[in-house]
């Protein structure tokens, strides 16, 4: 009999022993099994997680930064030791972003998305393969935004040319009768070889005034008309010479003269004097003859009678002479209207005969 009551012992404590083992980890365990698996993930580790445990079945709250660790959280749940069934109540936090109002704009708003599904699975006591949820796909990258075109350049303002200066106008003048033209002889002239109606050439030798306004300037061309010419003969008469004026040519236009005459006449054979203007003038167009000819006659006479001081004429023999260089003063017997432009008067000598 006591032999008997020792084997039910012994029998009893066996059993006792062995439903211990099968028995498995606690609630307690399991969770702080869990939650150190979690910590050593590194999408889970600054989660805010909440673990429960109760018969094996494991509850998973509160917040993931993204899908991938949500999925983590459940896979590392399921596999742990003693769960039979994990409870997914874990929310993304970009979801919950994306489901607050957002601020009143002209973009319409997104479609909410739809709440976390809640996954349960169920385990065998014994190591099982858990099935893993399938994810939502990835969102669609944002379209790139178009980099706002540079504004255009402005147009460069246009070169705006000044006017062009206003033409001159042409000045229409009336010489009046009794103007002195101061005329310089260019060619000579002599009694004895040049005959009634030749033309010389000469220049102005002072300008044309009018009102203080230089109408005709100075080395203007002049045009000298012998308008009569007697040579003293071999036994009697004498020497006569007169010259006027013919033309003068200004700014392209030649104007006719209608002048005063100037006279020389020379003495009768067998006399040595010849009329003259002035005593001086005469002595110094004879100094000059002697000196260097026409042109010399014409400076010497300049000497002896001041510059532009009567008619520097000179008699040789009984024929009368007027060198290169005189000067003789006429005067218009009519006026003459002239046209010119200001600012363009030419005063060059041309040859001419």
């Amino acid at each position: 009999m006591r032999r008997a009551s020792v084997w039910i012992l012994a029998v009893t404590v066996l059993a006792l022993v062995a439903a211990g083992c099968s028995r498995g980890p606690s609630d307690e365990a399991i969770a702080t099994d869990i939650k150190a698996r979690m910590f050593s993930d590194a999408q889970l580790k600054n989660a805010n997680l909440q673990v429960t445990a109760k018969n094996g079945e494991v509850t998973l709250a509160g917040e993931v930064p993204s899908d991938s660790a949500r999925y983590n959280a459940f896979k590392l749940a399921a596999e742990t030791k003693g769960v039979v069934k994990v409870h997914d109540l874990l929310t993304v936090q970009a979801a919950q972003a994306a489901a607050r109002p957002a601020p009143a704009t002209s973009e319409p708003a997104p479609a909410p998305k739809p709440a976390p599904i809640k996954k349960v699975v169920k385990r065998a006591p014994a190591p099982a393969l858990v099935a893993v949820p399938a994810l939502p796909p990835p969102s669609p990258a944002p379209a790139p935004v178009a980099a706002a075109a540079p504004p255009p350049a402005p147009a460069p303002a246009p070169v705006v040319s000044p006017p062009p200066p206003a033409e001159p106008k042409p000045v229409k003048v009336e010489i009046p009768v009794g103007t002195t033209l101061a005329v310089r002889m260019i060619d000579s002239i002599d009694s004895e070889v040049n005959r009634t109606g030749e033309t010389f050439r000469a220049s102005l030798d002072a300008p044309i005034m009018i009102e203080g306004e230089e109408v005709v300037p100075a080395g203007t061309d002049v045009s000298v008309r012998l308008a009569e010419a007697k040579t003293a003969g071999h036994m009697a008469g004498r020497s006569e010479l007169r010259l006027e004026v013919s033309w003068f040519e200004f700014q392209g236009k030649r104007y006719t003269v209608d002048s005063s005459t100037y006279e020389q006449v020379g003495s009768s054979r067998g006399k040595n004097t010849a009329a003259k203007v002035g005593t001086g003038a005469a002595i110094g167009a004879i100094i000059g003859a002697i000196a260097g000819g026409g042109k010399g006659a014409a400076i010497g006479a300049t000497v002896g009678a001041g510059a532009g001081a009567g008619a520097q004429v000179f008699t040789k023999g009984q024929q009368i002479r007027v060198p290169s260089e005189t000067r003789i003063d006429f005067r218009l017997d009519q006026p003459i209207v002239v046209t010119y432009m200001p600012g363009q008067n030419n005063n060059r000598r041309r040859n001419y005969r």
